[in-house]
């Protein structure tokens, strides 16, 4: 279940969904990719901090979101959402221990020049 679903499953009305979809900005298919993005965005970072290739976990983001991005478009939501974490100061923490995760920023690997 994703973000979208449980925000309709309290909208008891047609016109209530209406509401919840435009106030969450779901007409269009890229602000539902930044929303489950941003949803998905801790377990990634969990992920890459284990040292998984990017290109892994774009294609498991992909199957479960049913979305279809590549890895340059993936890297760009993955940094988009770093910046804008970093820039409210919410940090992704361990779910195992509670330690904040560094997001490894800048930094080129051969994966990343593909």
């Amino acid at each position: 279940m994703n973000i979208s679903d449980e925000a309709f499953a309290g909208a008891n009305s047609p016109l209530e969904k209406l509401e919840l979809a435009l106030k969450l900005e779901l007409t269009g298919d890229k602000s539902r990719l930044e929303l489950d993005f941003r949803e998905a965005y801790p377990v990634l970072e969990t992920h890459l901090a284990q040292k998984r290739r990017k290109r892994t976990l774009m294609e498991q983001f992909n199957a479960a979101y049913r979305h279809d991005v590549n890895l340059v478009q993936f890297r760009k939501l993955l940094n988009a959402e770093r910046n804008r974490r970093g820039a409210t100061g919410d940090l992704v923490v361990c779910t195992a221990c509670g330690q904040p995760l560094h997001s490894v920023t800048g930094t080129n690997t051969m994966e990343d020049a593909r």
